[in-house]
């Protein structure tokens, strides 16, 4: 990954530039009296080019460790010590083997190996500075850059298990109605055709809700409604459903599409019930949750369950509101909580 602001040529050149004029007077290479002006000025952009050449080859070799220590065997300590040593070792030999060079071509009489190895020393601690000044903003744009990559897979991972999740309710409901539906033909055509309407609706919702993720819950209780109404042409008196819920409520909260339908449709399955023994099942609101509530009714030969449908609801919720739904079973009542959101 590349560090933009580490390329920025205007920042580059003032501290190369500024690096290159005060080193020098600092450490008594240049007498100004043995030059003329363009001699000076050579002389100063001699030293602005030894900087120049450790700041750049120094980062090249950053570039260097780096790609050698790619992300499948990234170890922090490794890199460190890499570059402490070639940053060490390359800018101390290219300076001092400079500088001869300068003892050799300029007009000082008197350069002490002093005053040679002061230089290479500033140079060595300019170019550690800098690599460490690299490596600082190059492992927080790392850090940024993995972050917000691990926000968006988790955002995409998260929007494709939803999607997953959602996709899971129209066969099983296809499946039920149909079953529904053929049964009905065969007994009687006039309730069938009732029923086959009050379906399209239902299903209208479901079709009109499927990409969003919250509704009103008016909404949704007036689609239970009407699914329940295709409950009731199938098994008569042997359900009943009494919704506590009222107008203002329902329009100040919100909740996941088709929630409350699984919930009655789990109760529906895992329960018995007759004309003489009804199943009711209640619908009411406390405390920032929906609640559903029915009396168990064992069955005699109860099929066992892979609590699929609880679980699909419990992680729509999750994906959705990050909470989860609630479930209670004291064996006398089941009870599922639902969080819903203030509109």
């Amino acid at each position: 990954m590349r560090v933009k602001n580490l390329s920025n040529r205007t920042i580059k050149l003032i501290c190369i530039s500024v690096l290159g004029i005060v080193t020098p007077n600092m450490t008594g290479l240049i007498t100004h009296r043995r030059y003329n002006v363009t001699e000076l000025t050579l002389s100063y952009s001699f030293f602005i080019l030894i900087f120049l050449v450790v700041w750049s080859g120094n980062i090249w070799l950053i570039r260097l460790i780096r790609k050698k220590y790619d992300s499948r065997y990234y170890h922090v300590y490794k890199v460190i010590l890499s570059l402490f040593i070639v940053n060490i070792g390359y800018s101390g030999i290219v300076s001092f083997l400079l500088l001869l060079c300068w003892k050799l071509l300029s007009k000082e009489t008197y350069i002490t190996w002093g005053a040679i190895i002061n230089t290479s020393l500033i140079v060595i601690i300019a170019a550690t500075f800098i690599t460490n000044i690299y490596e600082i903003i190059f492992l927080n744009k790392e850090r940024e850059y993995n972050l917000s990559r691990v926000e968006q897979l988790n955002i995409a991972k998260a929007q494709a298990e939803l999607e997953a999740l959602k996709n899971q309710i129209d066969p099983h409901f296809i499946f039920n109605s149909l079953n529904a539906l053929s049964f009905l033909i065969t007994r009687d055509p006039a309730i069938a055709r009732l029923y086959n309407d009050t379906l399209a609706k239902v299903y209208r919702y479901i079709l009109g809700n499927k990409e969003r993720d919250l509704v009103l819950l008016r909404e949704e209780v007036e689609f239970i409604s009407n699914y329940f109404y295709l409950l009731k042409i199938r098994f008569s008196e042997a359900i009943n459903m009494e919704i506590e819920i009222n107008d203002l409520a329902a329009e100040d909260f919100l909740i996941p599409p088709i929630s409350l339908q699984a919930l009655v449709e789990n109760a529906i399955k895992h329960n018995d019930f007759t004309d003489n023994n009804p199943l009711t099942i209640i619908v009411s609101v406390s405390s920032n949750y929906v609640i559903i509530k029915n009396a168990i009714h064992p069955k005699n030969y109860a099929a066992p369950t892979s609590k699929i449908g609880l679980n699909n609801l419990d992680n729509r919720y999750k994906l959705i509101t990050n909470r989860n739904i609630i479930i209670e079973n004291n064996f006398k009542f089941f009870t599922v909580k639902l969080p819903i959101l203030k509109f």
